[in-house]
């Protein structure tokens, strides 16, 4: 299925924080290694200068579970475990040493000890997390910026790659694929096209058919694209998927000639959200398809120009869900058009 030359052009988006099933894991290992080092601490006795010794290296265990938190959770984790190994600690300077105020006091430093290192863990992880953040939040906000400069070079494609970007993302969703491989789906659908900023604008924009000569020199836009992607390294994940967003199920596709699964899967996500906006959108070689005829278009390509299985997926996306995308970046194109009018 093609989109026609003006229709190869199509917000990553933030991907939203780490779910409570990702936690699980880490909070069920995190009390794991505070029960092992509360029963090393407890089970160790002092009756010899030696086994003295060991228990005295051993609780310095409590300081990994804060340390640990605060890589994790941040502060709040580092706080309320600080608190949980305060508690085993103290519980046990009391029944072991009653009545010896001098060790108790000395194991109350070491109490202090841990706190200082749990709380300032957590700040200095927090405080990390949020430059990260912010960092990544440039990061996508010069790309949104840089894919809708050239959006607006095709001027009837409108806010395509950004639609195209959410089209996927509902699809990724469906499918179940994780937040760290959504994130690079997320941009490769957004920077899909960059390899354009290479093709002349006598061809680009060309209203009419293209010439076999013109057709060579659209088709080297995702090797273009590619090679412009993955210089940037938090992009390289992305960059197959924009070296992979012409290829084809059958492997009748460019520039590889890919087949199958042999095509990443942000690209077989992408050939059909693709599609779906090109035939919903009004451009010079058609009009716009309402969503049951490109829903028959995109079933018709099952097996040939699309992946089973993302068909399968975008046939049980609620129809809403995606109509809502397109409703939104229409209205995002008439507040721009409206606004850069004299």
């Amino acid at each position: 299925m093609s989109s026609g030359h003006t229709g190869h052009t199509g917000h990553t988006g933030h991907t939203g924080h780490t779910g409570h099933a990702s936690r699980r894991p880490r909070v069920i290992m995190l009390a794991a290694l505070i029960a092992a080092v509360a029963l090393l601490h407890y089970g160790v006795p002092t009756t010899s200068h030696g086994l003295h010794q060991l228990h005295i290296v051993l609780r310095k265990g409590y300081f990994l579970p804060p340390v640990l938190a605060a890589v994790w959770f941040g502060f709040s984790g580092a706080l309320w475990t600080t608190a949980a190994i305060s508690v085993l600690f103290i519980g046990h300077a009391v029944l072991d040493w009653p009545g010896n105020y001098m060790e108790q006091a000395n194991q109350m430093g070491e109490l202090a000890g841990f706190w200082v290192v749990g709380l300032l863990a957590g700040h200095w992880f927090d405080r990390q997390r949020s430059l990260l953040e912010g960092l990544a939040t440039a990061h996508e906000e010069t790309v949104d910026g840089l894919v809708s400069a050239l959006d607006l070079r095709e001027h009837n494609t409108g806010m395509h790659s950004q639609r195209v970007r959410e089209y996927t993302l509902l699809l990724a969703d469906r499918l179940g694929v994780d937040q760290e491989m959504r994130r690079h789906i997320a941009y490769g659908a957004l920077l899909h096209d960059v390899g354009k900023i290479a093709v002349p604008d006598h061809i680009l924009l060309k209203p009419g058919r293209l010439t076999d000569e013109e057709w060579v020199e659209i088709r080297k836009h995702p090797d273009v694209g590619y090679r412009i992607v993955q210089r940037v390294p938090f992009l390289r994940q992305a960059a197959d998927i924009v070296h992979s967003h012409h290829e084809r199920f059958d492997g009748r596709g460019y520039p590889r000639g890919l087949s199958g699964g042999d095509i990443p899967l942000g690209a077989r996500l992408f050939a059909v959200a693709d599609a779906y906006d090109a035939l919903t959108s009004d451009r010079p070689y058609h009009a716009a398809m309402t969503y049951e005829q490109a829903a028959t278009e995109i079933r018709a390509g099952d097996g040939t120009h699309f992946d089973p299985a993302v068909v399968a997926a975008f046939l049980v996306v609620p129809r809403a869900d995606v109509e809502a995308i397109a409703s939104r970046w229409k209205d995002v194109v008439v507040a721009s058009r409206a606004a850069a009018k004299p």
